[in-house]
């Protein structure tokens, strides 16, 4: 899922970004650059997480 975070640079924004298209086995793009993709992030994975979402390291994903 692209964020866009870079562009609007608005936590709101992006975690509806999320929360409309994620899916399971999806990977998320975001950008530590900017507080509100921080900010974003951080409800982001408290709400994901309550929905029964795993969250794993990209590595992780590669091994087969």
């Amino acid at each position: 899922v692209d964020t866009l975070d870079w562009k609007t640079r608005d936590a709101s924004q992006t975690i509806q970004t999320v929360l409309e298209k994620v899916k399971d086995g999806d990977i998320i793009l975001m950008h530590d650059s900017y507080e509100s993709t921080v900010q974003a992030a951080e409800r982001i994975i408290r709400r994901l997480k309550a929905e029964g979402f795993e969250f794993v390291t990209a590595d992780r994903l590669l091994l087969p």
